[in-house]
């Protein structure tokens, strides 16, 4: 009866083997989903010029422009580097990502997009710049996306 016993649950463990492994498999196209929708997120939230919600989509050791004089590390510096958008005349930021990629862990992802700034110059002519962007997410334990690295370049 014993041997009868565990030759069963040695059975169910196997037979159930394939589908333990497949829940344990992340699921890329939902997440690839999310970073998108948190990518969108976080551009809603410098359209309504909130630090706190902006910065609630970064992580504590984000990196923004990595190897360039506007480098800025973690959230006191890239709240400094970003702060002209907050300002209620501040020039404006506006992004969307165009293209999102998981890697298979499903932990780590990236948005590419295009975004655009405008502004006023001293004497009031409005200006524009264009260009394309890329962001590295980073999943949380809580199941979130937080950018852990964001850099761009300026359409010619």
């Amino acid at each position: 009866m014993r041997r009868s016993l565990l030759a069963l649950v040695a059975v169910v463990i196997v037979l159930d083997a394939p589908r333990a492994l497949l829940a344990q498999k992340p699921d890329i196209p939902a997440a690839v989903a999310a970073i998108m929708k948190a990518d969108a997120d976080f551009n809603q939230a410098v359209a309504e010029r909130s630090e706190a919600r902006f910065l609630s989509f970064i992580g504590e050791s984000a990196v923004f422009n990595p190897g360039t004089p506007n480098e800025a590390r973690g959230h006191k510096e890239i709240l400094k580097s970003w702060a002209a958008f907050f300002q209620k005349d501040g020039p404006t930021l506006t992004w969307k990502p165009t293209e999102g990629h998981v890697l298979v862990g499903g932990d780590v992802g990236m948005t590419i997009g295009s975004w655009v700034r405008r502004g006023k110059t001293p004497d009031g002519k409005v200006t524009e710049a264009r260009g394309q962007y890329l962001t590295a997410w980073q999943k949380q334990k809580d199941g979130s996306w937080k950018v852990s690295f964001d850099t761009g370049s300026t359409a010619p």
